[in-house]
């Protein structure tokens, strides 16, 4: 079963070597280990990630959502921090591997 996710910005947990997405859950369920892809076509090719977690980070004491995506590549992140992520969706499938 695939989900979708709607993301309202990104954060850098930098001690943790984690990119989250914060946002909400638009369909579906989410898990850890599920593949994630970019719907937008613009993008598309500097997203590809697997679910590290799903966590709540809060802003102004509100915890949301949030997907987190492991990275140990400077370049990686990098390409990851250039998209503007504000409305963007994220389709998660289990892999079939």
């Amino acid at each position: 079963m695939a989900a979708l996710f709607e993301v309202h910005r990104a954060v850098n947990l930098k001690d943790r070597y984690l990119f989250g997405l914060v946002g909400v859950i638009e369909e579906g369920m989410v898990h850890t280990g599920m593949e994630a892809s970019l719907e937008d076509e613009e993008d598309a090719q500097k997203f590809e990630g697997k679910v590290h977690g799903v966590e709540f980070v809060g802003e102004d004491g509100i915890p949301e959502p949030t997907l987190t995506f492991h990275y140990r590549d400077p370049a990686k992140l990098q390409r990851w921090e250039s998209i503007h992520w504000e409305g963007k969706k994220i389709r998660l499938e289990w892999s079939h591997y």
